[in-house]
């Protein structure tokens, strides 16, 4: 006697379920030993940074200084400078940069790096530029993103130059 419909549908069920473990069980495996490997990694992470962090309270860094000053030069628009205006604009600016390197961070005051830049006028060839300070970071690596625009001049204007 032949097999009944609800238990030939049973049976083909059955038969599905048992099929679909198989071909999900070798992805599943996968899976976890991925997911092994980088848990172990991120818990071989985590023990560095928690000694790192117990190393730092005994014994908390005297000084941070700063190694490198970087200049981005950008126009109003935000935009970069043609490439020969910011060569020469940079020659200006970078003596006032490297009065940063070897200064300690946690000394600096943002109003003094501020002041060193903000509204100072540069002379490229025949057009008089001024410097605003849009931002930055002073840390170790220092980044200052500074605006320069070209400023009408008119005669008898007093300019605070790159020379002081």
């Amino acid at each position: 006697m032949p097999p009944s419909p609800p238990l030939r549908l049973l049976s083909a069920l059955a038969v599905g379920a048992f099929l679909g473990a198989i071909l999900t069980l070798p992805l599943a495996a996968r899976r976890v030993d991925t997911l092994t490997l980088l848990a172990t990694d991120l818990l071989r992470e985590l023990a560095e940074a928690e000694n790192e962090l117990a190393r730092l309270r005994e014994d908390p860094p005297g000084s941070v200084v700063v190694y490198e000053t970087r200049l981005e030069l950008v126009d109003g628009r935000g935009q970069r400078l043609p490439q020969a205006t910011e060569i020469v604009l940079r020659q200006q600016l970078e003596p006032f940069a490297q009065r940063l390197v070897g200064e300690n961070v946690y000394d600096l005051s943002p109003a003094v790096v501020r002041d060193l830049f903000d509204q100072r006028r540069l002379q490229v060839d025949e057009t008089l530029y001024r410097v605003t300070v849009e931002s930055m970071v002073l840390g170790p690596r220092s980044l200052l993103r500074l605006r320069v625009e070209p400023v009408p001049t008119a005669p008898g204007t007093g300019n605070r130059n790159g020379t002081g």
